[in-house]
């Protein structure tokens, strides 16, 4: 571990987020980190340790390293761990920029695609699940008539598969890099819209002159817009609230 990286650990990776957080006085949602070890609960108690991230520091300040290193192009996607097309049509990801690209064994992502098969086929879809390695993550692509109740409102059914896949599927298997669940491109259309509303939100705090929060989002979708704003000199972002509640809000520089 280099003098840029400070181990964190706790009871799960949320705590230990929280514990990076406070220590560094940082936004969570700024943090830049890679998960050592998603920890265990044991049996009864037994064979229970905690869960381990290891975040990247900037010199000696303690603040991470800036986006602004990472080059343009498909720039929030990447940073979200959400879909950026190849030149050759298929998806891939960046999660985080900081965390090391390491390949995933074929024995993983044979399990993550039967896995999402058995699970998509008893919720009652017929579908085409694809899981392949997308670089800084496992991309599981889920075709189907019925992608709009397989997404669910406001993405709740898809993230909560997408949260089952990696909880069940790393209880038997070393933690290598997130697994991301898509259908028909939903994330890669999730971030535009997204961006879409930052950017009027944006005018409109620059046109009345005025802080404007944005509706409560998740982690990911916040950083989107610390993301997408952070380019526009005019305005800054910040974030409020807690759990679910929290969300964005945009004032005038």
């Amino acid at each position: 571990m280099s003098d840029r990286q400070k181990e964190f650990h706790a009871a799960t990776v949320e705590q230990a987020l929280d514990k990076a957080s406070t220590t560094l006085s940082i936004d969570r949602d700024e943090l830049s980190f890679e998960v050592l070890d998603r920890g265990s609960t044991g049996f009864l108690g037994i064979g229970a340790r905690d869960a381990r991230i290891l975040v990247e520091l900037q010199g000696e300040t303690g603040v991470p390293a800036q986006d602004e290193e990472l080059p343009r192009g498909s720039y929030e996607e990447k940073q979200q761990g959400l879909p950026v097309k190849e030149p050759g049509g298929r998806q891939q990801t960046a999660e985080d920029p900081h965390i090391r690209t390491i390949e995933a064994p074929d024995d993983l992502v044979i399990a993550v695609d039967g896995f999402v098969t058995t699970l998509v086929d008893l919720m009652g879809f017929d579908a085409t699940v694809d899981a392949y390695d997308a670089g800084d993550t496992i991309i599981v692509d889920v075709a189907m008539k019925e992608t709009g109740l397989f997404i669910g409102q406001k993405g709740e059914t898809i993230e909560a598969v997408q949260y089952l896949v990696n909880v069940v599927v790393y209880k038997d298997h070393p933690f290598v890099k997130r697994i991301v669940v898509d259908s028909e491109g939903y994330r890669q259309h999730r971030v535009e819209a997204i961006q879409g509303m930052a950017h009027r939100a944006a005018r409109r705090v620059l046109r009345e002159k005025r802080p404007l929060s944005l509706p409560p989002m998740s982690a990911a979708e916040r950083r989107v817009v610390h993301l997408f704003l952070k380019e526009n000199p005019d305005v800054t972002t910040s974030s409020s609230g807690e759990g679910e509640n929290r969300k964005v809000i945009i004032s005038p520089a």
